[in-house]
């Protein structure tokens, strides 16, 4: 028997709905997959839509780095780093845009643990300046630290550096009513060195420089070349540039 019009019509209609759902989760499946080919490669829980704190390893042995706020974390074991709270603490997460730094000293790195004074019973974390001197310190109690302890330390550390801000602003203005004018610039430098940790203070300072007489700028952002990335090779040109360092 013939199917009817309207018969072949409705199965017709089931087919391309079915065509189209199946197509729609071939680039679906594609992206997750994608995502899980693409999973982090630094410390983590492994799940890459998690939100997770920029922690970086430090160089074995290497210089402190150079950033006005480091939070330095000690763990025991590697293994540590896997798994822990801070990885996912959505303070950090915030304070990255404050320009606080992380980094993970490895337990193996004695001479960087000796250099923060914590020659006892790891894990630890300390609190330091860019040239690594210890602001504020947290040890761990039985074998683990306490992630709302590292994180009091460093709230507690941007309070005291607000405060201090703030002074300087009032000193500032002070200074410039009274003729100091040189006393206001350091003042306002100062501010404008620490204008990652608060902007609205760095611009402040950058314009009230500017009316003393100082001109201070962000330097070029530095952009990182990616060494895979292939270039086209461009157009003669009439005299061939020399390579970097070739003179």
């Amino acid at each position: 028997m013939l199917m009817s019009m309207s018969l072949r019509r409705k199965i017709s209609a089931r087919a391309t709905a079915v065509i189209a759902f199946v197509l729609l989760l071939i680039p679906l499946h594609a992206f997750a997959q994608s995502r899980r080919e693409g999973a982090r490669s630094g410390p983590g829980t492994g799940d890459p839509y998690e939100s997770l704190v920029p922690w970086h390893f430090l160089e074995k042995g290497g210089a402190f780095l150079d950033a006005p706020l480091v939070l330095y974390w000690l763990p025991e074991s590697l293994k540590e780093t896997e798994h822990s709270p801070l990885l996912i603490s959505q303070q950090f997460v915030r304070d990255a845009d404050r320009c606080l730094s992380f980094e993970i000293v490895l337990p193996d790195d004695r001479a960087t643990i000796e250099k923060f004074g914590e020659t006892g019973k790891l894990p630890a974390a300390v609190l330091a300046d860019a040239k690594g001197n210890v602001l504020r310190r947290v040890q761990g109690t039985s074998g683990r630290l306490a992630t709302a302890s590292v994180e009091k330390i460093v709230r507690e550390e941007f309070g005291t550096r607000g405060e201090a801000m703030y002074a300087r602003v009032i000193e500032a203005k002070k200074r410039v009513a009274g003729g100091d004018k040189q006393g206001a610039i350091d003042l306002y430098r100062k501010l404008w060195d620490e204008r990652c940790l608060f902007p609205a203070a760095g611009s402040e300072a950058q314009q009230s420089l500017k009316n003393l007489g100082v001109t201070v700028v962000e330097p070029p952002a530095h952009i990182a070349v990616d060494p895979n990335l292939t270039i086209a090779p461009a157009k003669p040109a009439a005299a061939k540039p020399k390579p970097p360092g070739d003179h």
